[in-house]
């Protein structure tokens, strides 16, 4: 089953973050492998305290990466400016459910709980990510939008309206120009996710990666790649009793990329 993510979006101090810590323990009895993800609004970088200076001059040496480990975390560093599907696509690897905080602006492409604050703001929180309306306790807010949904049942919200990463490359093979498109047509109800041809391919038994980017392919071409390959692993005897999953990676010199293009 592929990942899936909801927004949970809304003005300052409206509940984000509350709302996150009443889904979490919900979902995990449900039995889901749950991510969060907070987006920051600002241009900020996250350390360890100052008693562990050592890892931000570990970090400033500009590595790849950066492990911390302490008795009680393990926190990983990327050390470079992933956009937030590049970032997503690793971390929600074996999760069921991610849920993002953030503005609506940091979530565009992302279905979204959003949250009121106050009274009569729907049309300036919301927009054609919106799947669901709500309010946490503390301030009681009801609304009369079809889509407002009472705090206690978010958790069945998440879990309906979440959706699985779209890839971004507007390939127009769900017949719009881009996959913002189809995610708004989805959200409204016109379409389905299995109108993505290219996460269709990904729940296939045949997937072909270029530069980690998934590239759509259809029924027969994935057909008559699996039993090529299959073949060529049968000619050549390994000694592998039991096949369940393979994996191929092949490395372009210069004159082969170069024909290519």
């Amino acid at each position: 089953m592929l990942t899936k993510f909801i927004g949970i979006s809304g003005v300052k101090k409206s509940g984000k973050t509350t709302t996150i810590e009443e889904l979490v323990p919900k979902l995990i009895a449900k039995g889901y492998k749950v991510g969060t993800v907070k987006i920051a609004f600002k241009d900020v970088s996250i350390d360890v305290n100052s008693e562990h200076y050592d890892v931000i001059r570990h970090r400033k040496a500009k590595p790849d990466k950066t492990l911390f480990k302490s008795s009680i975390d393990t926190t990983i560093f990327i050390n470079s400016d992933l956009t937030l599907r590049e970032s997503l696509r690793d971390f929600g690897k074996e999760l069921d459910i991610v849920l993002l905080e953030g503005f609506k602006e940091n979530l565009v492409g992302f279905p979204q709980i959003v949250l009121l604050k106050e009274k009569e703001q729907e049309s300036e929180v919301t927009d054609d990510y919106t799947v669901a309306l709500s309010s946490i306790p503390e301030f009681g807010l009801k609304s009369s939008d079809k889509r407002f949904v009472s705090f206690e049942n978010l958790m069945e919200i998440a879990v309906e309206k979440s959706m699985p990463l779209f890839p971004e490359l507007d390939c127009k093979h769900c017949g719009y120009d881009d996959c913002n498109s189809l995610i708004k047509e989805i959200i409204i109800g016109k379409k389905q996710v299995s109108d993505c041809y290219v996460l269709e391919t990904e729940i296939s038994d045949l997937l072909l990666h270029v530069n980690n980017k998934i590239v759509p392919s259809n029924p027969f071409v994935r057909t008559i790649l699996k039993k090529v390959i299959i073949a060529v692993l049968q000619s050549i005897k390994i000694e592998e009793d039991d096949f369940s999953e393979i994996d191929i990676k092949i490395l372009l010199d210069k004159k082969e990329r170069e024909a290519m293009k």
